[in-house]
């Protein structure tokens, strides 16, 4: 798989899509809500791509629960993170909801939802509930529960936003946010650490956030963030993602084909660049033809098509806990 991850369009592919899909820099799609009418045109959209491209990618997709989560009706509506923390048995049910939000996408042949949010706290706009919690310790419980669950369903765990992006009020999808603290190594790397040492985490994704104590450099783009720490000094051997080099927060790394080039120099193993297909186009011109291997570590275990997964007694168990805490969540917080 190339390093490239980019986005399609509509609910079908168009002439251009058929065609950029073949490119060998291409080594993945991520999809969004306009991409979803219903789970019969899903499953035909993502066979579409893999008949396109005619060699293993990625699909991905942002299904985290609450305000981000993609696909909606025909699915099940998972709370945000910050619900998992505020019920009874929350651990357990956090365990429930990654193995629910995990099946249902391996149902519909795609790969990843690009979860857990690892991040401190709840004042971020960027963030708000999407963080279990404002405290390392319970984030790491209620995250590691999540991510055994995606694991059970046969998931990869992408943690996000290395290393922290809670810190600063600003959205990094509208500014390049800049977080003046110089206890980030301390507090909230804690997170990705301890998770890091669990083996728990195949993929990560930085943050594009500057931190001048550090690095001068957004974490997405910066040596310092990934070779230094997350390498050599967390030892993390999984794949790194960029976030969307489309984002506001990445405009200080250049044109799309300069800030995808440093990303990819920086560490990252794959780079991501959406809603812009022009900006695609030179970043596919501007990478390298490289094939990343390790990105074949993310790619799905089989699992049940979605109409025998919903038969089952397991997912009824387990979608009926789940939609329980959302009218909780929904009652507590309207």
């Amino acid at each position: 798989m190339g390093p490239l991850m980019l986005d399609v369009s509509g609910f079908e592919l168009d002439a251009e899509e058929r065609e950029i899909l073949q490119h060998p820099t291409v080594g993945g799609v991520i999809f969004f809500a306009r991409n979803y009418h219903d789970r019969e045109q899903l499953f035909a959209l993502t066979q579409s791509i893999r008949q396109a491209a005619k060699r293993p990618l990625i699909i991905a997709v942002d299904q985290e629960g609450g305000r981000v989560q993609r696909f909606r009706d025909g699915f099940t509506l998972l709370p945000p993170a910050r619900a998992f923390a505020t019920a009874d048995n929350g651990i357990n049910l956090a365990r429930q909801g990654g193995w629910l939000m995990a099946a249902e996408l391996l149902a519909m042949d795609i790969d990843l939802s690009l979860a857990p949010v690892l991040d401190i706290g709840f004042d971020c706009k960027a963030i708000g509930d999407r963080a279990f919690s404002d405290q390392p310790e319970q984030i790491i419980q209620f995250a590691s529960a999540f991510i055994r669950g995606m694991k059970e369903a046969g998931m990869a765990a992408t943690g996000k936003h290395f290393p922290g992006h809670g810190g600063v009020i600003a959205d990094s999808h509208h500014e390049t946010p800049v977080d003046e603290r110089n206890d980030i190594a301390v507090r909230d790397m804690s997170v990705f650490k301890a998770l890091i040492e669990e083996q728990l985490l195949d993929a990560m994704m930085p943050a594009h956030v500057i931190y001048p104590s550090y690095d001068d450099k957004p974490a997405s783009g910066s040596e310092y963030w990934l070779k230094n720490v997350l390498r050599q000094q967390l030892h993390f051997k999984g794949v790194v993602f960029s976030d969307d080099l489309n984002m506001k927060g990445a405009d200080v790394l250049g044109s799309y084909g300069d800030r995808a080039v440093a990303s990819l120099q920086a560490g990252c193993d794959m780079v991501m660049l959406c809603n812009n297909r022009s900006g695609a186009i030179e970043a596919l011109e501007a990478l390298p033809q490289t094939q990343t291997p390790v990105l074949n570590n993310l790619l799905k275990k089989p699992f049940a098509r979605y109409a025998e997964m919903v038969r089952t007694a397991e997912w009824k168990q387990r979608s009926e806990a789940i939609r329980r805490l959302q009218q909780e969540w929904q009652e507590k917080t309207h």
